[in-house]
Formats: C-alpha cells, sequence, structure tokens
C-alpha cells in the first residue's frame, strides 16, 4: 500500500517537473539554407528550421507541394524523385493554436548525363564528338554511357559520343545511362542534321590561314591540323562553332581578322562556369545572329583581335587578358564595350556614338579590388571626327582629344589629359553633358580623374553643376560631401570665351595647380567651387558678381589675385571658411584699390589684404 502511494506521488512530481520545461510557443520559422536551391533526384536531403524563440527540437508537420516528384519524412527528410519547381511547407505544432508556418522553394534536377549541344549540322563523312557532363559536379557512374542513333541511315554514333555523317537527313542522337526498368535511369538527346555543304576555299602560307566560307562552322574542320597560325583572315558567316575554335586554339593564333564576316546564329555552345557554389546550374550559352555573348568573347583571348560587321548589344571580353589591338571595322554607327583591356583600340570612322563600360557604374561596389578595375587602353584613344555621343568609364594613359563633333559626353574614370579640339560648336555645358546619371553614386567610378582638362574654346556657359552633378547629387542625398565623387584634376585650363559660371559647377573640385579665370568672365554662381581644393585663384577684370559660398569651404586656398579695380560684388559667405579652417592667406588687388575691396566686404575673409606691385 506504502509502495502504491509513493508511486503515485513519484508520477505526480515528474509530471510538474514536465510542464515547468514545456517548450515556449513559437512565434516564427524559417527553413535554413542547404547552400543551393538547386538539389538533385537519387539524393537525400536533411532539411533544418530555425524559429523565435530558439527551440531545440521543435514538433514540426512537413509537407511538399507536388508528391510526384518529391517525398519529405518525418524530420524534413526530403527525397526528389523527378525533375522540377517544388515547394517544401513546414507548420509548427506548437504555437499556442496559431498557424505558424515557413516555406522554401527548390529546383529539381535529375541526376545523371547532360549534352552540351541541342541541335548540331555536319556534313556527309564529317565527324564530331558530343561534349557531355554529369550532374551534379561530384557524380560518378559506375556504369558506362550508352549512345544511340534513331535513323542509322542519316548519322552515326560510337561509344565515344563520336557522331558520323552518312547522308543527308536529320535524325536524333540519344545518350543514357542506368536502364529504365532499374532504380536509376538518365537520358539526354541531340538533334543532328547532316546536309552537303559546299568545301570552304583557303590559303595556307607562312603561318597566315585566308579562308573563304559559304556556310557557317566549317573552318574548324580546315584548320584544325595546321600547327600554328601568325593569322587567321576568314570572309563569310560564322558561328558558335568558328567563334570555339577561335578559343580554344588561341594559344596557337597571333592575329584573327573577321572583318569580313558576320555572326550568323546556330553551331556550338558555351557552357558558362558558376561563379559560386549556391548558383544555380548554368544553361549553354548559344550566338545569336550579329550578337557576341560574353561568354564568347571572354575566350576570345588573341592578341590582335579585328572583330565582325554589324555586332550589336553590349560586347564584353572582360580584364583578365590584355589585347595588343582591338580594332572595329567600318560600317559601325553605334559600339557598346562592356568590360576590356588593351594597348590599342581602333574605331571606326563611321562611328557616331561609343559607350564603354557603362553597366559598371550600376553594380554595387562592395570594396574589393576588382570592383575598382575598369576598362582600360594603353596607348593614344583616337576618337573619329564624325563620333556625336561618348559615354564612358575608362582609364586611359594618354591624352584624349575630344571632336568638335560631340554633342553629348560622360567621362568617368581615370584619364591623363582630356582636351577640346576647338573651336567647339558648343556653347553651353550642362551637368548632363559630362554625367548621364547626376545621381548615380558609385565611388571612385563616378568621376572624372585627369591631369589636365581642357574645356574648348567657344564655350561660354557652364551650367549648374556642370562638372559636380555626382558630388553634388551625393551631396544632396546624404548632407555630406564624399570626394569619391568629386572632379579631380591636376590643372584646369578654360576657354577664353567663357562668360559665366554656374551654380556648383565646380562643387568639391580637387584641383591641385593655380586656377586662371579668363579675361571674359563676368559672373561666378552660387557654390561654383564650394568645398573645392585649389590653392591658389585668379579673379579677372571683366568678373562684376561673385555669387553665394561660391568659395565657400575651400580649405586649400591661400592666395586670391584680384585684377579688377573695381570689386566684384560679393554675395552671401562667399569665402566663408569654418574657424578651425583660418581666414585665406591673402588678397592681392591693384595698386591703389585695397580701400575698395575693404569697403566691399573683403576683409572678414583674408588674413591680409595686398596690393600688387608694378
Amino acid at each position: 500500500m506504502n509502495y502504491r502511494i509513493a508511486l503515485t506521488a513519484l508520477l505526480a512530481i515528474l509530471s510538474l517537473l514536465s510542464c515547468s520545461q514545456e517548450d515556449p510557443a513559437i512565434e516564427t520559422l524559417t527553413i535554413a539554407s542547404l547552400g543551393s536551391d538547386t538539389l538533385y533526384t537519387g539524393r537525400e536531403y536533411h532539411l533544418s528550421v530555425t524559429s523565435t524563440p530558439r527551440v531545440e527540437s521543435p514538433r514540426l508537420s512537413w509537407s511538399v507541394s507536388d508528391a510526384s516528384i518529391a517525398s519529405i519524412q518525418y524530420g524534413g527528410v526530403l527525397k526528389p524523385l523527378r525533375k522540377g519547381e517544388l515547394t517544401v511547407l513546414v507548420t509548427s505544432l506548437q504555437s499556442g493554436g496559431k498557424r505558424v508556418r515557413a516555406s522554401r522553394h527548390f529546383t529539381l534536377i535529375s541526376s545523371g548525363v547532360y549534352l552540351r549541344d541541342r541541335s548540331i549540322t555536319i556534313n556527309p563523312l564529317e565527324t564530331y564528338t558530343l561534349p557531355y557532363r554529369f550532374l551534379p559536379e561530384d557524380y560518378r557512374p559506375t556504369e558506362a554511357l550508352s549512345w544511340s542513333v534513331a535513323d542509322p541511315s542519316i548519322a552515326s554514333v560510337d561509344s565515344e559520343g563520336r557522331v558520323r555523317g552518312l547522308t543527308d537527313g536529320e535524325t536524333t542522337v540519344y545518350v543514357r545511362l542506368g536502364n529504365p526498368l532499374s532504380g536509376f535511369f538518365s537520358e539526354d538527346s541531340v538533334a543532328v542534321t547532316v546536309r552537303h555543304h559546299a568545301a570552304p576555299t583557303y590559303t595556307y602560307t607562312d603561318g597566315v590561314l585566308e579562308l573563304t566560307q559559304k556556310v557557317p562552322g566549317l573552318l574548324p574542320m580546315v584548320a584544325k591540323e595546321m600547327p600554328y597560325f601568325s593569322k587567321i583572315i576568314v570572309h563569310g558567316p560564322i558561328n558558335g562553332s568558328d567563334l570555339l575554335f577561335f578559343s580554344e586554339q588561341n594559344a596557337r593564333i597571333d592575329a584573327l581578322d573577321l572583318s569580313d564576316t558576320r555572326i550568323v546564329s546556330g553551331g556550338r555552345t558555351v557552357l558558362p562556369k558558376k561563379r559560386f557554389f549556391s548558383d544555380p546550374e548554368p544553361t549553354p550559352v548559344a550566338v545569336e545572329d550579329d550578337i557576341l555573348p560574353s561568354a564568347f568573347a571572354s575566350g576570345l583571348t588573341i592578341k590582335a583581335l579585328t572583330l565582325p560587321r554589324g555586332l550589336k548589344g553590349l560586347i564584353s571580353f572582360g580584364l583578365s587578358f590584355i589585347y595588343t589591338s582591338l580594332t572595329f571595322p567600318e560600317g559601325y554607327e553605334k559600339i557598346e564595350l562592356g568590360e576590356f583591356a588593351t594597348e590599342q583600340l581602333h574605331l571606326p570612322k563611321s562611328l557616331k556614338h561609343l559607350y564603354c563600360n557603362q553597366p559598371k557604374l550600376f553594380v554595387e561596389l562592395t570594396g574589393g579590388e576588382d570592383d575598382l578595375k575598369i576598362s582600360s587602353v594603353k596607348d593614344e584613344l583616337v576618337l573619329p571626327e564624325g563620333l556625336e555621343e561618348l559615354r564612358a568609364l575608362l582609364e586611359l594613359s594618354s591624352p584624349l582629344t575630344l571632336p568638335r563633333s560631340l554633342k553629348a559626353v560622360t567621362l568617368t574614370g581615370r584619364f591623363d589629359d582630356i582636351t577640346f579640339a576647338g573651336p567647339s560648336a558648343i556653347t553651353t555645358l550642362s551637368s548632363t553633358f559630362f554625367i548621364q546619371h547626376p545621381n548615380q553614386d558609385k565611388g571612385p567610378l563616378s568621376t572624372i580623374q585627369a591631369q589636365t582638362l581642357r574645356l574648348p574654346e567657344g564655350l561660354e556657359t557652364l551650367g549648374a553643376r556642370a562638372l559636380a552633378a555626382g558630388a553634388y547629387g551625393y551631396f544632396i542625398s546624404n548632407q555630406q560631401i564624399d570626394l569619391r565623387t568629386a572632379l579631380n584634376i591636376k590643372q584646369l585650363l578654360l576657354p577664353s570665351t567663357l562668360r559665366s559660371i554656374g551654380e556648383a559647377a565646380f562643387f568639391s573640385a580637387q584641383i591641385q595647380e593655380p586656377v586662371t579665370l579668363p579675361q571674359r568672365l563676368r559672373t561666378i554662381g552660387p557654390l561654383a567651387f564650394y568645398a573645392s581644393s585649389l590653392p591658389e585663384i585668379t579673379l579677372p577684370e571683366s568678373l562684376q558678381r561673385i555669387d553665394d559660398q561660391a568659395f565657400a569651404l575651400c580649405g586649400s586656398l591661400e592666395t586670391v589675385r584680384a585684377l579688377g579695380k573695381t570689386p566684384p560684388i560679393l554675395g552671401s559667405m562667399a569665402f566663408f571658411r569654418t574657424t578651425k579652417q583660418g581666414r585665406i592667406e591673402r588678397l592681392i588687388v591693384p595698386q591703389g584699390c585695397k580701400s575698395a575691396y575693404v569697403q566691399a566686404g573683403y576683409a572678414p575673409f583674408f588674413f591680409d589684404i595686398v596690393e600688387a606691385a608694378h
């Protein structure tokens, strides 16, 4: 009897302890990442969750959106069965009656063998080995691949995936792994067209191959056995097969001239590499008419490259290879270049619009060294005389002369000297002339860095924010100055025709050498040189007015030379500096004019006002 009483008491105590240690109610759930949301059939994946508040072993209910393509067991064990799109759902069973659930979307891919090409075209008696890969990348099959062809009278295929054309027609080649009756089976296919083509004509002398083909994709058959190419010259259409031959054989090719070719769709494809493990599996990239995808362009690492005619869209070679020369043939009116690095860039006389590396202005910088690398040209870049628009993020090691024909310019990057060919028809520079996207702050890539900036003769007005749109836009948005967005030059040379400098035209500009304003200048607008870094400035005799804060917070300014006997009218706080910056060292005025400048309100901004010696 006493034994039963003691047992009952013990159970009651354990019950009380259990209640006191009960997990709290879950408020939120999240399915943890597996590193990649691309999953493969034939494998198990253990899903886990995090909860708020944190619970070590929460009571959960798991389900999937489509039980025909995947199953999920107690504990979150997910088994993909077929390829497709799947959503996994998990619901908390300890949320105090509230419905708390989470979901995660996955892409399911069949494990097995995949062919790179979707279709190929070959000649009778021509052979072509089909490239393939296994997914996932660490998959290692234990059995051999099985190859077959739907119509063996049109083409044959051997155990290595080598296709041989037999007679004109169309058929399909299959590759299989496993057995449909077993637990694992994978299959892929490629459409094969066999068509007789006229053989290309060619000459090969002293390493120079000159070839003419009426049908694209035939060059590799001719060139594959040749040992070396000092130059390849191609006439006629080319496709992905030709381009991949140039890419795969680039170590044997010194120069490639495609100026008499056009890119047409078809031929082999390129499979881009994954940058990160979590990235989805890449899909093959094919060329289209007059399009050169970066997956192909980045492989054309040939010292001297002349591009095909009529390319459209962005042409990006990457920055890892430095060309000796990149040449565009005549006929182009518009060229859009992405990333590239070359010693020489040759442009056609027909060119009207040139865009260089503009997409990078819209890429968020992470602070890495690669973010600061931009397209570059080492030797002098000669712009065509008929060029009307230039939008360039560039690094130039030689002086740049802008032609008189230009109507709009965006220059960002690092330059040597920038000079306008004059006299120019341009009378006004606005904020959109130099900076196309005035509030597009991208740190060191959103401004001009140069040795010398020479503005064109004929220019009369520098409009508001003309050379400071990015810096001023950042200041308005963030209420602080970021010098990474400011004009950064050694020397500023202004035209003799300049009459007015607009509001914030040189806002926070970094100018290393003294600036002499031209003799016809009449007005300097508010904030024109606000927070600029310049050691000395000369004000012309023609100057009539200096507006509010035009030279405010110019901490490096030590000398102002005024040439006019009549002091220009001063706006509010025109030369204001903080207490820490102190007053400007000196104002030098014409003989006998010191009192006039004192009466005009200049004295509070300068330690000393001195009259110039005769």
